[in-house]
């Protein structure tokens, strides 16, 4: 497995992925043999799949043993760059903040050959809250989310990565990283964008990225959205969780990947881009607090990110994912707005390129 853009791409198994029952039972039998954790199979908290419910690539469960001990079990059904649990120690080592932590480890392999996946066992927090109160945010949920960004991004970052970024051309690195996501959508059973659309955007988008100038990369959690952290009130901490997505990222990621799973939560038949640009908006207000000391929203860097997630959901996210029976008029609704989306960045914040 290669390297890529990020230095750390877990989609990289999306393609020969299977629904993973085989590896999982074997996991767990190994796992209730080698240390007593008990799985409760009514307690699953999380199957991480590859834009299909038949690709699993991970699966989280709610273990305990005979001590009557807690905890929950995470096992990795596919080869990976980097091992969570390694990862988990990485940042630890160098983790500055007294208010964000990361899960506590109790047991953990690394994916091998020989077992056929890896695990890592870890502290039971499905009793703490998220971040966010609820899926769709509201100005509490931005506000909260605001103060652990100021914190991460000032004392938790910067941390050294146990590798280097292989980018030395930026333009070329996004292309590559489109047409990774091209090829999953390609073969994917799930069809609901025509070719000639998702044609028309790759046009667009590859003008932008042919006229624009990247920022830096810097080594960054690439996914914390209210669905990744936990919120401990009582003892004022933030708990990180999702560790497997530590990569190099460009300026202001942190940003907008939230922005981007709030707008995927919206499950609105209604739905308007007026809508989503001002669940945008609000969010822009939150970000402009302390975070810099310069508006992030003005940021050239800041709309690209948005407008690199709209082609990859368009793409791929909605428009080749498995949609579920009772959520299909407002997929469609989701995925419309979606392109709507697109289309507004690149005429609002791209025109001139």
């Amino acid at each position: 497995m290669d390297k890529n853009i990020y230095g750390n791409r877990i989609t990289d198994n999306a393609l020969n992925a299977d629904d993973g029952r085989a590896i999982i039972n074997k996991a767990l039998e190994y796992i209730k043999i080698k240390y007593g954790w008990i799985a409760d199979k009514n307690q699953v908290l999380f199957s991480g799949v590859y834009y299909d419910s038949q690709k699993v690539g991970s699966y989280i469960v709610k273990v305990k043993n005979d001590k009557k001990e807690k905890a929950v079990l995470k096992i990795q059904l596919k080869p990976l760059l980097f091992d969570e649990g390694f990862i988990i120690r990485h940042i630890e080592s160098q983790n500055k903040s007294l208010i964000i932590r990361i899960p506590k480890i109790i047991n953990d392999e690394p994916w091998k050959d020989a077992l056929g996946f890896g695990y890592l066992i870890f502290e039971d927090l499905s009793g703490l809250p998220n971040i966010w109160k609820s899926s769709i945010t509201d100005n509490a949920d931005r506000k909260l989310h605001g103060e652990f960004l100021k914190e991460f991004l000032n004392n938790v970052l910067p941390i050294t990565s146990w590798f280097e970024t292989s980018i030395i051309d930026f333009k070329e690195a996004y292309k590559k990283s489109f047409a990774h996501f091209f090829e999953i959508a390609k073969l994917s059973n799930h069809k609901h964008i025509s070719a000639n659309q998702i044609e028309k955007n790759k046009l667009a988008y590859f003008k932008v990225i042919d006229n624009f100038k990247f920022s830096q990369f810097h080594f960054t959690h690439a996914h914390m959205s209210g669905d990744d952290i936990k919120y401990d009130a009582a003892n004022n901490q933030f708990i990180v969780m999702a560790n497997l997505y530590w990569s190099f990222r460009v300026n202001y990621y942190e940003l907008t990947f939230p922005i981007w799973v709030d707008i995927m939560h919206i499950r609105n038949r209604d739905l308007k881009l007026s809508d989503i640009i001002k669940r945008i908006n609000s969010w822009g207000l939150q970000w402009r607090k302390e975070l810099y000391d310069h508006d992030p929203t003005v940021q050239k860097q800041y709309w690209f990110n948005l407008l690199e997630r709209a082609v990859t959901t368009v793409m791929l996210d909605l428009g080749s994912s498995e949609w579920p029976e009772n959520e299909i008029k407002e997929k469609r609704r989701l995925l419309k707005i979606w392109q709507e989306l697109f289309d507004w960045i690149i005429e609002k914040k791209f025109s001139k390129v």
